[in-house]
C-alpha cells in the first residue's frame, strides 16, 4: 500500500512540474539542453497517478477503475516516453512552439 501512495505522490510532483512548463509560468528551463523533455513530465506523471490509482482499486468495489485506468496508463505513458524523446511536438504549447521558431 505503500509504494503505491509513492507511487500517486511521486506523479503528483511530476504532474504539477510538468503543468508549469505547460502553462509557461516556469520558462527558466527552455535554456537546457532538450528542452522539449520537461512537457514529457507531464505526461509521464499522468501515467503513474493512473497506474497507482488502478492499482489501489484492483481489489476494492471499485473493479470498474483499473479498466479504465489501465488503458490511460498505457497512453499516457507512450506520450510521455515518445515527447521525451523529443517527438510529438504538436503536444507542446503553442507559446512555446511561437518561442522556438525565433
Amino acid at each position: 500500500m505503500g509504494t503505491l501512495v509513492c507511487l500517486i505522490v511521486v506523479g503528483g510532483v511530476l504532474v504539477i512540474l510538468g503543468g508549469l512548463a505547460y502553462a509557461g509560468l516556469w520558462r527558466s528551463w527552455t535554456r537546457s539542453r532538450y528542452p522539449g523533455q520537461w512537457f514529457a513530465l507531464f505526461w509521464l506523471g499522468v501515467a503513474l497517478v493512473c497506474l497507482g490509482v488502478a492499482l489501489l482499486c484492483m481489489n476494492g468495489p471499485f473493479v470498474w477503475v483499473p479498466l479504465v485506468l489501465m488503458p490511460a496508463f498505457v497512453l499516457c505513458g507512450a506520450l510521455g516516453l515518445w515527447m521525451a524523446l523529443d517527438g510529438a511536438r504538436w503536444a507542446t504549447p503553442g507559446w512555446y512552439r511561437r518561442a522556438m521558431r525565433r
